[in-house]
Formats: structure tokens, C-alpha cells, sequence
């Protein structure tokens, strides 16, 4: 074989005239790629092909036809390498790698083009699954049709409700890799749980899943789950991967989910995804769900994008660090950035998000605020996020829970534009202090290229340079009470307050949306600077709604201001005045 590799790389080497005397043999191993130099094949691999038959040694020149015959032979042989061919290979029952195939690398074959080898399911729960095997490496595979998981890992324990395979008690199953791979057309039940189309579950500590594509599944794109005493997910990576069209069917997942229920893994890193459409809203899926106290968990450089209910759930953990990811929560309107909630006794520290990008793009405000927490914990450090709308409607900074809402703010245009959140070399989101680092981009398989399919970016649309704030996001008040979405009560020489508000060089109309009847119509809602009396830059007199809660927008002129100032919206005219959804200044 050693010669026959020496022949290849002269081969390579040779003009075209010298080369036919070679025809013969390049037509004997004519499977091999044209597009590869011969000295790129491997004597220390083991090669399988559609094409190949088992009753063969395995060589490029007579590849085995079946990946269990491959197996054997790197079983009983230092060869730790099987390159597969392209082509198709229907599977009728999972092919499983343990603890017998530890250090084993699966891939295709690099002469061919990635992805070209595909492991076709046909309906079976699992394709591939690693069951307490370690540092193991599949890359550049194409998997799927599945009713369970596409690639699976799982070590330790088996969790009773994880069959097949899973419910099994394996030994630990550790520095395993996924890496290049397609997962596509999963078929999974609802609700979808412990299945994804790659999942790992139980004792499988610094595995990694890197640059994988996985589409098109009625179940989770990736799943990460520590379930039962002496489970750990400690050093999961989760990097480069492109989730498109997932959860589709799921309910209460996400794209990204993790699970950590022994309280003892730490260093989870969920990084650089692209992320767009993750399930229908009803279905309480999300694009990252922090589940069961999954805590020590960095979430950067996310895209985060298309349908689904909320970009971001943090469930009872803690020491969870999300930043510089772009959430673009679309035009429902109705979304909350992050949805933050108790677990049982959980203390919730050490949470922060901050220096993230949030978009939109509905036009009319309808929103349910841009951070909802659930349960008595203790909030996350919220600041230094940057918001827009590319539309018409208001920018969301927080509010339904108020005191679940942005410490510092920052509105303006990120300067993005196109299907994958290209910015502006100039782009306002680089500047403190948001201080937005770039993406990276290096998302999927090589060569590969996300399309433009899908629920449309945001920041297809124009933007607004307006200035909106909700109501109820004020950061000081005096007199009035905060109703859910809106504020109310508003009686005579009331106010919210909101900080530091850049006026620019100056804006011409004022703008509230509003409720209020025919009986209280008629009072004032007035803009000041600096102070409840201080500069009047504008004054709306309301006009009947038709009651308080049919709320609509009035809009009045608007006279100096420019430049940073704390703003206040004060009410004038006698007792309820009006229920206040936003203010806008335009």
C-alpha cells in the first residue's frame, strides 16, 4: 500500500501526457474522487462504500460494504480510522459504537465532497449512537430520517424514559466529538423530550458538537441532558452549528436545550449558532433553554432568529452569562427576550445578560415586555443592550415585570443587513457601551452556505430612527400603577421618568398610545426636560378612546429638545387621565 501511495503522489505530479500510463489504475479505483490528490488516501484507514462488498479487506481499492463490517475490523486492529465513501447507506437498525470503539473516527472520505456520505434511517428511532464509548469522532456525515435521535450519545445511567438505548446503564462517555455533519427530516413525537437530532444524556462530560447543520425536525435541534445523580455535561460544547426549522411539532424545548438536574456540571459553552425558526409560539419552544438549573453556562455570539416563543429561557440556574448574541424577535410583537423563571429553591445568582443586539419588526406594539420572570428569584444583571425596530412599532427595553427590565439601555441601529446579520463596518452596535464584538461566521460544515429560506430577517426592513418607550419600563414614577402592559391611574401632576434619553438634534411630533373615555377626555399628557417641571418640549390633550382599554395612538407637534436628557412624561388635568401603553418621539 505504501507504494501504491508513492505511485498516487507521482501521479499527481505528472503532466498530462505521462499521466496515461496510469489510466489503467486510476480506472480500477475510479470510486475515489477526481477532485482528490491520490496522496490524500490513507493506508492506515479502513474504507467503506455503497459500492463494496464485506467479504473484502477493507482498502480503498476493495472497500467493506457495511459499517458493522468496518467496526469488526477496527475492533481487532491499531487502525482506528474508517473513511466512508459517497453514496447511501439504508439503515434497518441503529449502528452503535461502546466502549470497544474507543479513539474510532468515522468520516467520510476527504476526496469526497462533505456530506456526501449519507446514513439514511428509514424511520428508525436512532441512526448513529456513541453508548459509553469515548473520544470518538463522527464528521462529515449526512444523517437522516429518524423518530428519535439522529446522533446520539449517552453514558452512566439510563433514564427510564429515554428508550431505546438510552435507558440503558453504560459506562461514562467522555471527549466524544460530533463535528461537520448533516441531521435532517426527524420525525420525533410530541412533545419531543430526550430526543433531538443530536442528543446527549447522562455521564458524557467535554463533548463537543461543532459546525453541524441540523434541519427540518419536528423535535429539538440539540439536545444536552444531566438527569440522575452522577450524570455530568462539565466542558459540553456546542459551537458553529446552524439550526434551521426545528421544533417544529416540539413543545416546551428549543434549538438549543440543555437539562442539568445534579446541580454539578460547570464550563457549558453554547456559542456562535445560527439559530432561525424553532417552533410554533404555542408550543413554549425557545431558541437556548437553560433548563432545570443548568448553571455555568456561556451563551455568546448567537444568532437567534424566526419563529418560536422566546429567544432565551434561564430555568433555576445560575452563574449563566449571555452576551453578544442578536436576537431578532420578529414582527408578533408579542415575544419576551428572555423568560426567566424559578426552579424550586433555586437562588438564581450570578445571571447576567448584557451587550446583546435585540430586533424587531412589527408595527404595532403589542408586546408583553422584553424580560418576563416567573416565580420570586433574584434577577439577572439586565444592561447595556442595544435595541431597534426596523419597522414602525416600539422598541421593547422591558416592562411587563418591571422590575425585570434594562438598567442602561441603549437604542439605535445596529447597522445590520441581509440574511445572515451582516453589519456596517461604521455600525453603531461596535461603539460603548455595548461594545458588540462581530461574528464569527464560521457556521455549518465547510463550504457550507445558509439559505435564504425561512422567516425573513428583521433588518431586511428600513428601521426608524424614532424613540420609543414603554410605559411601564419607566425607571422612576410618582403616582401611578403599573398594569401588566400599560400603565394606569395617571392623575394630575403624575409622572414616569426615563433616563438619559438622546434627543439627537431634535425631533418635530410627540406621540402616546393611549385609552381613555369620553368623560375623562380632554387632559393633558406633557413632555418636560430634566425635571416633572422642568422645559415643556410638548403638550397632547386627549381625545376620547371610547374607553380605557381601546387604546390608539394621538400624536401632537413637538418644539426644541435635543440632545441627552432625563425625560418626563407628566400628566395635567384632574384624575384619570388615562391608561398609557408607549410613548414616541418622532
Amino acid at each position: 500500500m505504501k507504494l501504491l501511495n508513492l505511485m498516487f503522489v507521482c501521479y499527481c505530479c505528472m503532466s498530462c501526457s505521462d499521466r496515461t500510463i496510469f489510466i489503467g489504475l486510476k480506472d480500477k479505483l475510479s470510486h475515489a474522487s477526481s477532485t482528490a490528490c491520490w496522496s490524500e488516501i490513507d493506508s492506515a484507514a479502513f474504507y467503506v462504500s455503497p459500492e463494496g462488498n464485506d467479504a473484502n479487506d477493507g482498502t480503498i481499492e476493495a472497500p467493506f460494504l457495511t459499517l458493522e463490517r468496518a467496526r469488526t475490523a477496527m475492533r481487532a486492529s491499531s487502525v482506528k480510522t474508517t473513511y466512508l465513501r459517497a453514496g447511501e447507506y439504508a439503515r434497518s437498525a441503529t449502528f452503535i459504537l461502546d466502549s470497544s470503539d474507543n479513539g474510532q473516527t468515522w468520516k467520510t472520505f476527504p476526496g469526497d465532497p462533505v456530506n456526501s456520505a449519507i446514513i439514511d434511517g428509514n424511520g428508525i428511532q436512532d441512526v448513529i449512537d456513541i453508548l459509553g464509548g469515548s473520544h470518538i469522532l463522527i464528521e462529515g456525515l449526512l444523517v437522516r430520517d429518524f423518530t428519535s435521535r439522529g446522533i446520539g450519545v449517552h453514558g452512566g445511567r439510563g433514564w427510564s424514559n429515554a428508550a431505546p438505548y438510552f435507558n440503558v446503564t453504560y459506562g461514562p462517555a467522555t471527549h466524544n466529538t460530533i463535528r461537520n455533519n448533516i441531521v435532517e427530516d426527524g420525525n420525533v413525537p410530541s412533545p419531543g423530550w430526550d430526543r433531538a437530532g443530536i442528543n446527549t444524556e447522562g455521564t458524557v462530560p467535554h463533548t463537543r458538537i461543532l459546525n453541524n447543520v441540523i434541519r427540518n425536525t419536528t423535535g429539538y435541534g440539540i439536545g444536552v441532558w444531566s438527569l440522575q445523580t452522577g450524570d455530568d455535561i462539565s466542558g459540553t460544547e456546542v459551537r458553529n452549528n446552524v439550526l434551521l426549522n426545528t421544533c417544529i411539532t416540539a413543545r416546551d424545548g428549543a434549538a438549543i436545550y440543555t437539562n442539568e438536574r445534579t446541580l454539578l456540571s460547570d464550563s457549558i459553552f453554547i456559542e456562535n449558532n445560527f439559530i432561525r425558526d424553532y417552533g410554533q409560539f404555542d408550543n413554549y419552544v425557545r431558541a437556548v433553554y437553560l433548563d432545570d438549573h443548568t448553571s455555568n453556562t456561556t451563551v455568546r455570539g448567537n444568532v437567534m432568529a424566526g419563529t418560536g416563543r422566546q429567544p432565551i429561557l434561564v430555568h433555576g440556574g445560575y452563574n449563566n452569562i449571555i452576551t453578544g448574541n442578536i436576537l431578532d424577535i420578529g414582527n408578533t410583537g408579542k415575544l419576551a427576550v428572555l423568560n426567566y423563571a424559578i426552579r424550586g429553591t433555586a437562588t438564581m445568582t450570578g445571571n447576567r445578560f448584557e451587550k446583546n443586539i435585540i430586533i424587531s419588526s412589527y408595527a404595532i406594539d403589542s408586546a408583553g415586555g422584553a424580560y418576563l420572570k416567573t416565580g420570586a428569584v433574584v434577577k439577572p444583571v439586565i444592561q447595556h443592550n442595544l435595541y431597534y425596530n426596523y419597522s414602525t412599532g416600539i422598541v421593547n427595553t422591558g416592562g411587563y415585570h418591571y422590575e425585570m427590565k434594562d438598567s442602561f439601555p441603549v437604542q439605535g441601529d445596529p447597522g445590520l443587513s441581509g440574511w445572515t446579520y451582516t453589519f456596517s463596518p461604521t455600525s453603531f452596535a461596535f461603539q460603548s457601551p455595548v461594545s458588540f464584538p462581530d461574528l464569527l461566521r464560521n457556521w455549518g460544515p465547510p463550504g457550507y452556505t445558509i439559505p435564504n429560506t425561512g422567516t425573513s430577517p428583521s433588518c431586511l426592513l428600513p428601521g426608524s430612527d424614532a424613540i420609543y418607550r414603554h410605559a411601564e419600563s419607566f425607571d422612576d414614577m410618582l403616582g401611578i400603577q403599573h398594569k401588566g402592559m400599560y400603565i394606569g391611574s395617571c392623575d394630575h401632576n403624575d409622572w414616569v421618568k426615563f433616563n438619559q434619553v438622546d434627543l439627537k438634534t431634535g425631533y418635530t411630533q410627540f406621540t402616546a398610545r393611549f385609552g381613555v373615555t369620553a368623560a375623562n377626555a380632554g387632559k393633558k399628557i406633557q413632555v418636560r426636560l430634566g425635571s416633572p417641571t422642568g422645559t415643556l418640549i410638548a403638550e397632547l390633550t386627549t381625545a376620547s378612546t371610547g374607553g380605557y382599554d381601546k387604546l390608539e395612538e394621538q400624536t401632537t407637534a413637538v418644539t426644541g429638545g435635543t440632545g441627552v436628557h432625563d425625560v418626563y412624561f407628566v400628566f395635567s388635568g384632574g384624575s384619570g387621565i388615562a391608561n398609557v401603553d408607549y410613548f414616541k418621539i418622532h
